[in-house]
């Protein structure tokens, strides 16, 4: 049986690419162990799904449909759910060639009868709440239920399992192959006797006067042969069921993460979209009150006075940025330190890829095309083992990230080539970036390299897009970002004043002790 909740019957596109290191600089983990809620299945169905993000708008929308059902219904769901689980968790055993084949069919047929046990409860639900759900997702499923585990057809199971106990003896017919050996094996109806313990059989029988050991007993090699074959299609038919119970499961579980997400979001009073997807091929980005999704989660409520880990944070997290990139391939982002660069940054990339999951972002708009793939470049440690430096670090991250490239693919740098000078930096990212946008590859660039961004900005390339970030005259970060030429400050000097309380200049003026 089939399971379509996440993609329509017979979709075969292929997902995007993920790098390596993307959860980790994104902070995917913190996200999917939101939406987990400490249930070990969601967690893994929600990693499973962000890992490989979907191409084609086509199924977003299929899958925003089937979370529209989700969140009108969700009682009803969480019972799909839980059906799912308890028949997932029924106990399989299995035992050694050595064992009789008695034994081996009856440890196959006892799950099995507790499978149709949760097949007839998931048909009792569905048709409880069947016509509740609008989405083709849940429509499919219904209809597979419908057509696949009536009454009648999981009676007749119960009945043939019923009669494998063999009460009344097998009955069964086999033929000699080569070598005289046992071939053809047939099972029959069983046989069941006439009542004053007449025998229904007809035909001849025969007696064996010598009775051999069991194990080289013909007529028990017989029975044990053809047992063992039933057993072996009674297991063949409890993996059918259990597998289509967990496929069930896991693709509900996805659902019931997005709810959790969901409600913990709404509940702190931050946006939530359905974003709108577009094929890939032209560069469109455009969004009103992004934010970063694992920085919403680590902070407190907004007004709540908790500024969350870090030093932009808490009144970051207040603070949601619009963006219009559309027609455009590259994105600089630059501005003073701790102005919310990296937050944008990933606010960008978690977006981008729940939205190819086919979720919520949160933001009050978001539209973006599709991309191939996503990759991440982050600054990172140096390398403890000290077998090399970190410019060699970040060129070889990088090619391994070039290598795997493809046109429609989604790069996020934040500030690559740090460890250099600015004009090493400059030599190495100004051609690196121009060849990236020419193949067709769309690059958000966070960095503090003035001379790589003014000499990119002064080219006036039309699919460039320069975002600053900004500040008040005494250099409070406002956590915004518009479109702006790039400084030739970090703001060194109001980070000074900020922490030492006077301008650099007024050292000089300080009594000696």
């Amino acid at each position: 049986m089939r399971v379509n909740l996440l993609r329509p019957a017979r979709d075969n596109t292929a997902r995007a690419a993920v790098g390596d290191s993307v959860f980790e600089d994104l902070g995917l983990e913190l996200l999917c162990g939101a939406m987990a809620d400490g249930d070990p299945v969601v967690l893994e169905a929600v990693r499973a799904v962000l890992a490989a993000p979907e191409t084609d708008p086509g199924v977003i929308r299929y899958r925003h449909a089937v979370l529209a059902d989700c969140r009108a219904h969700p009682a009803a769901v969480r019972e799909f759910y839980r059906i799912a689980t308890e028949a997932t968790e029924v106990k399989r055993w299995t035992v050694g060639p050595a064992h009789h084949a008695d034994g081996k069919l009856l440890l196959a047929r006892q799950p099995l009868l507790e499978l149709i046990t949760s097949l007839r409860q998931l048909s009792a639900h569905c048709d409880r709440h069947g016509r509740a759900f609008r989405s083709p997702g849940f429509g499919d499923l219904l209809a597979t239920v419908a057509a696949e585990l009536d009454d009648s057809y999981l009676d007749s199971i119960e009945t043939q399992l019923a009669a494998m106990d063999f009460e009344h003896g097998i009955h069964l017919g086999a033929g000699l192959g080569a070598g005289n050996t046992i071939a053809n094996v047939v099972l029959h109806e069983p046989i069941r006797r006439r009542r004053f313990g007449l025998d229904r059989r007809t035909g001849h029988a025969f007696r064996v006067i010598e009775e051999p050991e069991a194990e080289f007993d013909p007529v028990m090699q017989l029975r044990g042969r053809a047992l063992a074959g039933i057993a072996d299609v009674v297991n063949d038919a409890a993996d059918h069921v259990q597998d289509f119970f967990r496929r069930l499961r896991d693709e509900l579980a996805f659902y019931l993460g997005c709810l959790t997400l969901y409600d913990r979001l709404t509940g702190a009073g931050l946006p939530v979209c359905l974003p709108t997807p577009h094929p890939a091929g032209t560069p469109r980005l455009r969004c009103t009150g992004l934010r970063d999704v694992a920085l919403c989660l680590t902070a407190g409520r907004p007004g709540s006075g908790d500024p969350g880990p870090g030093p932009a944070s808490g009144r970051s997290l207040l603070v949601g940025n619009d963006i219009d990139a559309s027609g455009r391939s590259l994105i600089v982002v630059t501005g003073a330190n701790s102005g919310g660069k990296s937050t944008l940054l990933r606010g960008i990339g978690v977006a981008q890829l729940m939205m190819q999951a086919g979720m919520f972002v949160v933001a009050d708009g978001f539209e973006a095309d599709l991309c191939d793939g996503m990759f991440t470049h982050f600054v990172a440690d140096e390398d403890r083992t000290m077998s090399h430096g970190k410019l060699v670090d970040e060129l070889a991250r990088m090619s391994h990230i070039v290598d795997r490239l493809r046109p429609n693919s989604l790069l996020l740098c934040n500030e690559s080539f740090s460890s250099t000078s600015e004009r090493d930096a400059t030599r190495i990212a100004e051609p690196l970036v121009e060849s990236l946008v020419a193949n067709g590859i769309r690059v958000v660039f966070v960095t503090h390299l003035y001379e790589f961004a003014h000499r990119r900005y002064s080219s006036g390339q039309s699919t460039d897009l320069f975002l600053r970030a900004g500040h008040q005259p005494d250099g409070t970060r406002t956590f915004r970002f518009g479109p702006g030429p790039p400084e030739p400050t970090s703001h060194a000097a109001d980070v000074f004043r900020r922490i030492l309380g006077r301008m650099p200049g007024e050292i000089a003026h300080l009594a000696s002790p």
